[in-house]
């Protein structure tokens, strides 16, 4: 299994996003397994750090990655406002582009491209824990 913990502020998006880099160096993924991981890691991670922490209160997202070979799974725990990426709706995908509401995509796609999607928060420690499984 292959780790990093990082503060949850915006530089660290750049810290994790080399990890991503040399994940996908190391790991035996598929196309689609290299997607997925970087679809999660940049955008839980950002939303993290956009909506689960205020700017007086931050803390730290804990990342683990790990592939056995034909399963990838992307674990990411922080200690910011619970939140259940499985519970927003989905976006709005016809109409005109112009009149669609912002954002709600990202989490779409992880949604969409994930086999599985588990998360869970512990009101006891704070902790929130979301991990995301993908097969070959």
């Amino acid at each position: 299994m292959h780790q990093i913990e990082v503060p949850a502020d915006w530089d660290s998006i750049a810290t994790l996003m080399a990890f991503t880099d040399s994940m996908e160096a190391c790991l035996p993924l598929t196309d689609e397994q290299r997607y997925l991981m970087r679809l999660v890691i940049e955008e839980i991670a950002t939303n993290i750090v956009k909506y689960g922490y205020d700017e007086a209160n931050r803390d730290i997202i804990q990342l683990n990655c790990d592939c056995d070979g034909t399963t990838l799974s992307v674990r990411i725990r922080d200690r910011g406002r619970p939140f259940d990426p499985r519970a927003t709706p989905d976006p709005v995908l016809d109409g005109d582009v112009s009149s669609r509401e912002v954002g709600g995509l990202g989490l779409f796609f992880v949604r969409e491209f994930a086999d599985q999607l588990n998360y869970q928060h512990d009101p006891v420690s704070g902790w929130n824990e979301l991990l995301v499984i993908k097969g070959q």
